[in-house]
Formats: structure tokens, sequence, C-alpha cells
């Protein structure tokens, strides 16, 4: 049975323990109650080894932990408030206080980034409450209740709507008229299965095969290979010993194949950002080493995707690691600035595409995942020669064809040295 970790507030346990009966067939729920922002994380790390997932009972701890992660090791969710709970709330509020004004109403957890639930779409401007722009640090808590009590003091509200149940209490010291918003029983449950679906996939997902490919660079002779490929095995050897985490290793022809699976590559690659075993033969060997990594839910998909993965490390020359996940995605190489992910699938259009431009579609992928990347369309040679692992000639090339078929265009030049000509600045646009 699955074990799902309940990160919570002791305010809010009561109501999430109430669906523990309908769900205990389907899952063991472990209840960790936290009173300070600065516990979520330590929390969240002590029970990591004994949960298959975590859910967070709002958006705030979830955004507390995201912020010190940028892959969550287990899968970790939260509970939101649907719209349709949302409009029962205001209706019940708004039923039982005819005189209410909205706009003299503090509703602490609508901003612009939820799209003020809707509420734009429903109130005049000048019924509209106060809101709040959310930053999710440690004193939120105590910044979301100098709010409340500032436009109180002011005279500018008439009641406070919260999310978050740690201020409550504060808010009832104060004498503020407040309700605290949370997700019905109903709403709860559903979430709560959709949770449970979503943590047996990825267990299911953890427990498929994985494979790597690992090569050595070319050599003069078969004595040569030999003697390396001794050397290589050795340090595959050592590496399990001290981290037990290859399940098999074999001896190929020209090659050594990895068999574990996806949980423990996830593991060994610290979710597809660095690699440890290439780590450890940078360390131990003198030669370069190339690894491919392919996963699927079979045998000869997670071979075919290592493979293509280790003819992806080849090319760069250098030793690096590659990954082809189950859904087909590129990630490399790995542990290197230059690590870029894109998907190996074929689109129609990135095929009309490619054919205009005279480029492969792997090419316009890499580059729109440098674009990706870098977070802006804007690009010069030298940076896109670096991230692709190509010649600047190349690089320059590739820039010029684009020019010429309307898809970039010289943004502006900089100059970033004091000597030398100032480099181009492509801005490129393949909508």
């Amino acid at each position: 049975m699955i074990k799902i970790g309940v990160i919570t507030t002791p305010y809010s346990l009561g109501r999430i323990k109430k669906i523990e009966p309908m769900i205990r067939e389907q899952c063991e729920l472990i209840f960790i109650p936290y009173r300070k922002i600065s516990e979520i994380k330590e929390l969240y790390e002590h029970y990591q080894p004994f949960c298959d997932g975590f859910v967070c009972s709002g958006e705030l701890g979830y955004k507390i932990l995201s912020k010190n992660t940028a892959h969550f090791p287990t899968p970790t969710f939260y509970l939101d408030i649907p719209e349709g709970d949302f409009y029962k709330h205001l209706f019940t509020i708004s039923n039982a206080n005819k005189d209410l004004n909205f706009s003299r109403v503090f509703i602490d957890f609508i901003s612009e980034e939820n799209g003020f639930m809707g509420l734009k779409e429903v109130l005049k401007k000048e019924e509209f409450p106060y809101t709040h722009d959310l930053e999710f640090l440690e004193d939120i808590y105590e910044r979301t209740f100098q709010k409340h009590l500032t436009l109180w003091q002011q005279g500018k509200t008439d009641l406070s709507i919260t999310r978050m149940s740690n201020v409550v209490g504060r808010l009832e010291e104060s004498g503020i008229p407040h309700i605290f918003m949370f997700p019905s029983i109903e709403s709860i449950l559903e979430q709560m299965k959709q949770i449970i679906n979503e943590v047996q996939l990825a267990r299911l997902m953890d427990n498929q095969l994985a494979i790597g490919i690992i090569t050595i660079e070319g050599q003069e002779t078969m004595s040569d290979l030999d003697f390396k490929q001794i050397l290589l095995h050795k340090a595959l050897m050592e590496y399990n010993d001290q981290y037990k985490i290859l399940s098999v290793i074999q001896k190929k022809h020209d090659c050594f194949e990895i068999i574990t699976s996806y949980g423990e590559l996830k593991e060994l690659t610290n979710q597809f950002t660095q690699c440890s075993v290439l780590e450890y033969l940078n360390k131990t060997l003198s030669f370069n080493t190339y690894i491919g990594w392919g996963s699927g839910s079979s045998l000869y998909q997670a071979k075919t995707s290592a493979e293509n993965a280790n003819k992806e490390a080849q090319l760069h020359g250098i030793s690096c690691t590659f990954v082809i996940t189950d859904n087909e995605e590129i990630v490399g190489p790995l542990g290197e600035e230059h690590c870029i992910q894109i998907t190996n699938t074929v689109e129609p259009q990135l095929e009309q595409l490619s054919e205009k431009l005279e480029i492969s579609t792997l090419q316009i992928k890499k580059i729109m995942a440098v674009i990706s990347k870098n977070m802006t369309d804007e690009l010069t040679a030298d940076e896109l020669a670096f991230h692709l692992k190509i010649t600047l000639r190349q690089a320059n090339r590739i820039l010029n064809k684009l020019e010429e078929k309307g898809i970039a265009k010289i943004s502006h030049k900089k100059q970033e040295k004091l000597r030398g000509r100032p480099k181009k600045v492509y801005k490129l646009n393949f909508l």
C-alpha cells in the first residue's frame, strides 16, 4: 500500500483527517504537522524515505518546498480550492451578510497568478475586493496578517477571508471579522483520489527498466581496447560496491551494458541533472567514456533509447552522459552548462519548418531548447556553438541561414572586449 505524507498546519489537520476513512483501502496517510514555515523543508526531507508521495494542505507549503528544489525527488502536490468551492463559499458569505460590500473585503489568496479566481469577470471594478500579491517567503504569515490588520485599522474592510490557518488565531485576537476558507470534504476527496493515481503511476514508472550503454573513445589496437575495458569494468564494479545501485553489469563486445530501474536511474542522475557514474569514472580513469541511459516499458525500448543516447554522447567527443526518457525526451549532456532537454518526437509542423529552413528537425529542436533554457529568444553564434557543441563557423552558418529564411534577424551588436569585432545578437522567432 502506498504511503502519502500530508504536510499541514495543526489547524487544518482535523479537516483533512475526515477523508482518511474514505481512502483507507487505497493508501495510508502519514500526517506531518508544522507550526513554522522554516520546519517544512526539514520535515519533508525527514519523511521522504518513508513516503511514496506528499501533499501539502495548501499552496504555501508546496511553494516553499519548490523554492529549494528544481525537481521533486518524490511526487509532491497541494490541495487547491476549486472555483466551485470558492463561489459556494462566497454565496454563503453573501447570503449571511446581505449588506456586505465586497469592495470592503480582503481576500488574501487571490492574485493575478491564479486569475483572481475568475472574480474580475463577475464583479465590477468598484465592487472588487482587496487582494494580496503573494511572495512565498518565510515571513509570509506576518506580512499577510499585517495587511489584514492595516486595512481593518484604517477602516477599509468589514471582513477578512484567509486561506492561511496560521493567521486565523491572530485575526481572532485582534477582533477582525474573518472567515477561513478551505476546500470542501468532497473536493479534498476528489483531489486525493487523483493524487493517489499519480503516485501509483509514478511508482509503476520507477519500477520500469532502465539500461545504460557505456562505450570508450576509439582505440587504435584491440589490445589497447581490451586493456581499457578491463579498467572500465573494474571501475564500474568499485562504483557499485560503493553505491549498490546498478542491478546488472554486462560486458559486451564493444561496450558495457547496465541494467537498473527508472527509479534508480533518477537517483544516480539526481533527477537527470548530473551522472554519478560518469563523475566516478572521470576520477578513476584517464580516458574518455560515453554513457547513454534509456528507459521504457519494454527491454527493447529501453535498450534502443540507451543506444541512441550513447550515440549522442559520442558526438560530443568528450566524456559525457545523455538520457532518453520513456516519453522520448533527450536530456544532456548531464552536469554541464550546455545541458538541454528536447523531445525526440517529430511533429508535422516541425517537419514542414525543417524543409523550409533546410535544417534538420533535431537541430531546430536543439535551438528551441537553448532558447527555452536561456529564457530569451536572443542568441549569439558563440552561445549557439557552446550549447550545441558545434564550431563557431557551423553556428554562424546556421544563424545566417535562419536570417535568410526570415526566422532570425540581427537585434543589435554587443562589444564584450575592448578589442575585436562586436558580436551580432540574433532575435529568433520560429512561430
